[in-house]
């Protein structure tokens, strides 16, 4: 009989240590352990980098007090909970949190699955449970389902909860970008970008963030490859994050042609020098968004540092962020939905969203939302915005292609205005021309 070994893909888990530097076992049990729950390791960590920034402030707190970690007692836990609590920025800012309610439990709850799982590591089941060492206790949430899964019964959550958690704080209401800020953005990327690649990049970031309502980490994954196959079908490929198991699924996204030009000529023109003068074709990783000075695939980060620094500069004040990009795009797919079926109020809408096959198709493939009731914050926003207009499009996809148009256009008289090269300005609009109508002629 013959034995091999089988070898899984494990990639990107963060490893931990003590603030000296020292290997924590405790803490890399509990990665591995994520791990083989599924969470996701995407864009180098994912959700498991995430619980690794979380345990790190308790670890330190156990060490900076010479804590034993297996013998952490509960009123431990709590002074730990009223320290992230009672931490400030300090500087010009001394009387203002770190963090405010909200961050402090979603801390906690990570910490203690965490000391959860030292608990097993060390055969104490009741380590951390209502009458434990630590006394926390995890409570269920559920979560309801669409019509088609339905029959698969209540989706089930678990988180916990500890006597010494603050009450949580009011969750706002992150609204989508406004148009005016999104055109500011767009008309500082010229006096503000330090190279010529630096600024054709964040124009297709601007138009990717627009046109695809992806979250920043499916926009840092797009690929050439999916661009060059849109132009035969007018459907963008990209990737769909927060997926359980770490599972890689992808959807596909109605794009117009001038926009597929317009990224094809980045691509062709900009990307390629950079590779060549970088890493060289051979270790060339695919990703539409490249560093420039490696030749590699933009971390997600990035794009929220680039939208801050954006914002910055064009003396944004309001929030502005990628996923706000989002949020404008799901409003306004709901506001064409909304005026193209004449649904008359939110419930008729919610109702048709969940057990309208066609609607709920349309939606999840354009926002990979997997559940729908999440979706009711947009909702509201769509009936709002359409309350404020009367001029609206019937059909969905036409108003997204002349938006889309409209600012390419806004970037065309920016470089004109800027010095840009007459004859190969006016090539390249005369092409983005023949491609709008074509989209216009599909509408």
């Amino acid at each position: 009989m013959k034995h091999r070994v089988i070898t899984k893909e494990a990639g990107s888990i963060p490893m931990i240590s003590w603030p000296d530097g020292s290997w924590c076992l405790q803490a890399n049990v509990y990665m591995l352990d994520l791990y083989y729950r599924g969470l996701s390791r995407k864009n180098k960590g994912g959700t498991l980098l995430t619980y690794a920034a979380n345990i790190s402030h308790l670890l330190r707190y156990i060490f900076n007090n010479k804590f034993d970690l297996a013998k952490l007692t509960d009123n431990q836990f709590s002074l730990f909970i009223k320290t992230l609590q009672a931490e400030k920025r300090g500087g010009d800012q001394p009387s203002v949190s770190v963090r405010d309610s909200n961050s402090v439990i979603a801390i906690g709850r990570n910490c203690l699955d965490f000391l959860a799982t030292v608990g097993r590591l060390y055969q104490d089941e009741n380590f951390v449970s209502p009458n434990g060492q630590i006394r926390a206790e995890q409570k269920e949430f559920s979560l309801k389902q669409d019509s088609s899964r339905r029959s698969q019964g209540k989706l089930i959550r678990k988180f916990w909860h500890h006597r010494a958690f603050p009450s949580p704080s009011p969750k706002h209401k992150r609204l989508p970008i406004s148009t005016v800020n999104v055109e500011k953005l767009r008309q500082i990327i010229q006096t503000e970008s330090n190279t010529h690649f630096q600024r054709k990049r964040r124009y297709v970031m601007l138009k990717l963030l627009e046109i695809t309502g992806g979250r920043r980490s499916e926009v840092a994954a797009l690929t050439c490859n999916s661009v060059y196959q849109a132009s035969k079908t007018n459907m963008l490929e990209i990737l769909t994050a927060k997926r359980s198991g770490g599972r890689e699924e992808f959807r596909f996204i109605p794009i117009a042609s001038h926009d597929v030009a317009f990224l094809i000529e980045f691509i062709e023109k900009n990307r390629r020098s950079v590779i060549r003068s970088t890493c060289g074709n051979k270790n060339d990783d695919g990703c539409l968004l490249i560093s420039q000075t490696s030749g590699l695939g933009l971390r997600a980060n990035t794009i929220t540092q680039e939208i801050a620094t954006l914002s910055q500069a064009a003396g944004i004040t309001e929030k502005s962020c990628p996923h706000m990009f989002r949020h404008r795009f799901i409003t306004k797919l709901f506001v064409a939905l909304i005026e193209q079926h004449k649904f008359e109020n939110v419930d008729s809408f919610r109702r048709a969203l969940l057990d309208t096959e066609r609607i709920k198709q349309i939606v999840q493939q354009w926002t990979g939302h997997s559940n729908l009731e999440s979706l009711d914050i947009y909702i509201h926003l769509a009936f709002d915005e359409i309350a404020n207009f009367k001029d609206t499009y019937n059909i969905v996809n036409t108003k997204r292609v002349v938006q889309s148009f409209k600012g390419t256009l806004n970037q065309i008289q920016i470089e004109l205005k800027n010095g840009g090269q007459l004859i190969e300005i006016s090539e390249r609009l005369n092409k983005l021309v023949e491609e709008f109508q074509e989209d216009l002629d599909r509408t």
